[in-house]
């Protein structure tokens, strides 16, 4: 079956987000196919910890979770067989969702 897809990236790693970005971006190059690249806004998380569990209410520690997102969408159609051999060599950071249009 074929489609047009939209595939979405994301890491907590930048490094390990524009890593595979390129990778997709030289595969997409290769087979010829037109594609777009979208860069998402970075979504960050804070989370605020108690040191102390009694009184010290002063006593807090700050942390922090940046979340970088991409997304690519193949504006023509592509086998799904080829699209999940080009998604099986991701690294373990970055989480890849894929919709089809």
């Amino acid at each position: 079956m074929k489609s047009k897809y939209q595939i979405k990236i994301q890491s907590v790693n930048k490094e390990a987000l524009e890593f595979f970005r390129e990778f997709l971006a030289i595969n997409l190059k290769k087979i010829a196919l037109p594609y777009s690249v979208l860069n998402l806004p970075t979504r960050t998380k804070k989370i605020t910890l108690l040191k102390s569990p009694h009184v010290n209410k002063t006593a807090r520690e700050q942390f922090q979770v940046k979340r970088y997102s991409s997304m690519f969408q193949i504006k023509k159609e592509i086998e799904s067989g080829l699209l999940n051999a080009m998604l099986l060599n991701k690294p373990k950071i970055v989480t890849v969702k894929v919709k089809t249009l």
